[in-house]
């Protein structure tokens, strides 16, 4: 009899810091990119892209079990979620599983950063309720973003987490093929997965948590070379996602062996201690914006690529602010670019205006006064777009991104891509899709802290991770944390003497 598999994901990345609610539309209405794909829509959604669940669907064909796909849905990363939209999904994703009948074990696809209004750790709240249902004997295997806040409960109640090895996250689809893998060795080789967290007192900022360069690369060489050892099933290097105000925030390292929790809480520690050895490397240098602009004038050709990490969508914040286009304007650029700003006023009253014609707006500024004031900009509506196009670059390969309806405006040698949607800039297509060609620009600002440059550090003339306001800004010391346990490094240094906690938790 051939072997089910139960899967599913309720996705959210979010961060506390956020003014931008979290709501059911922005899992499946208006605000979601992605919307609510039940049963076969989920296949028909991922077969054939380089994602994890794609990577779950070759894995059965390859691997000869059935997928029993249940609910799939991924809020753009914002506020905490309401705790009646999580209800609702969580309920709706139980009773699919529910009626998937006898499964022989459960692949999720999930984040590791949920928290709703009364649970900072909404995702082993998911994996505890389908441990219920499934029983103790059924194996789950959860992948989960290098950004996770991993907690007790999830590595409590899952059977082994995998987490992505790269950030860009262009492993996705690898980590989904490795997760299919792991529970195929548990149920048909009678692997038994023994799995340690060790946790660090440690915040990281998004741009260290860079795996292209060290030192963040070094620690998952590293994992690679340890779990290429003798009885070692997985080794995850999760950099943690610093926005959310929860006990558990930070740094992680969690390995699994095969029937050796001795050996498993041996290599997280010797990984952690390495970590910890050089938690001075992961101090962020920011780049004031005009220096970046007298940078690519005094250059002469580009793309010189401004990062604008502070207001990255992609970590929850509302994706209008408008320091850098203010700056580019003040400063007569010309072959510029800002992708994006959304702000779906400015959207409708350029559709209105048409293209070919001059319209005056207030862009931007309009979610909160913490990313830069409304810019009055005065211009000629270039381009209107239905803001939908299919990534082609080496992260998400193959999915539709849908931005709401678009627009470009141009006002002198500076043009702003102004969208409905919250739009992480991680795929050149998004320009190429509304007529920008990124190699002809001399200045490209980018709403994104470290994505984009799976597809755009190889046309890159130089990359500045520049100095703007906002909830995802990397400079930690800016936020009021409540919740999060202390002392952590690097808001405290001299306490913070302990090298972290080793936990035995795994089924």
């Amino acid at each position: 009899m051939m072997i089910k598999i139960a899967t599913g994901c309720i996705g959210h990345e979010t961060n506390t810091f956020s003014p931008v609610k979290t709501d059911l539309d922005s899992f499946q209405g208006k605000k979601s990119r992605t919307g609510l794909k039940i049963g076969s829509e989920i296949i028909d959604t991922f077969k054939g892209t380089k994602t994890i669940t794609g990577g779950f669907i070759d894995a059965a064909a390859k691997l000869a079990f059935e997928l029993a796909p249940l609910i799939w849905t991924f809020a753009t990363p914002s506020g905490a979620v309401a705790q009646s939209a999580y209800d609702y999904l969580k309920q709706l994703f139980l009773e699919k599983l529910t009626e998937a009948g006898k499964v022989d074990g459960v692949l999720l696809d999930l984040h590791g950063a949920m928290v709703t209004e009364n649970l900072e750790d909404a995702e082993g709240d998911l994996i505890a309720a389908v441990r219920d249902i499934v029983g103790d004997d059924v194996p789950i295997i959860s992948t989960l973003d290098l950004h996770a806040n991993i907690t007790d409960l999830m590595v409590e109640k899952a059977d082994v987490l995998i987490g992505f090895d790269e950030y860009p996250h262009v492993d996705c689809y690898e980590r989904g093929w490795e997760a299919a893998q792991i529970i195929i060795s548990i149920l048909r080789d009678g692997l038994k997965p023994s799995m340690v967290i060790h946790r660090l007192p440690m915040l990281i900022a998004p741009p260290k948590q860079c795996t292209f360069r060290p030192p963040m690369k070094d620690f998952i060489d590293l994992a690679h070379r340890i779990e290429s050892e003798q009885g070692i099933v997985n080794v995850t290097v999760s950099g943690g996602f610093p926005f959310a105000d929860i006990r558990d925030a930070g740094v992680s390292v969690v390995v699994t062996t095969d029937n050796n929790p001795k050996l498993a809480a041996e290599k997280a520690k010797e990984i952690g201690d390495q970590i910890w050895n050089r938690r001075n490397e992961f101090e962020v240098t920011l780049t004031p914006v005009k220096q970046a602009i007298q940078y690519a004038k005094e250059i002469g050709e580009g793309p010189v690529i401004l990062a604008d990490g502070s207001d990255n969508p992609g970590g929850g914040a509302p994706c209008d602010g408008t320091v850098i286009l203010q700056t580019f304007l003040e400063e007569n650029v010309q072959d510029a670019v800002v992708a994006v700003i959304a702000d779906p006023e400015s959207v409708q009253k350029a559709i209105e205006a048409g293209v070919g014609n001059e319209v005056q707006l207030e862009v931007g500024g309009k979610i909160d006064d913490k990313h830069g004031k409304p810019v009055l900009m005065a211009g000629v509506v270039h381009l209107i777009s239905d803001g939908c196009f299919v990534n082609k670059g080496p992260m998400g390969t193959g999915m539709k991104t849908n931005m709401g309806r678009t627009v470009v405006l141009k006002s002198g040698g500076v043009e702003v891509i102004i969208t409905e949607k919250r739009v992480q800039v991680l795929d050149q297509e998004l320009l190429k899709s509304v007529g920008i060609t990124p190699v002809d620009k001399k200045l490209i600002a980018l709403k994104s802290a470290v994505h984009f440059r799976a597809d755009f550090e190889s046309i890159a003339q130089k990359i500045f991770e520049v100095n703007t306001p906002g909830v995802h800004s990397p400079d930690l010391f800016q936020y009021d944390y409540k919740n999060l346990r202390r002392p952590i490094f690097p808001l405290e240094t001299e306490e913070t003497e302990f090298l972290g906690e080793t936990r035995f938790l795994s089924q």
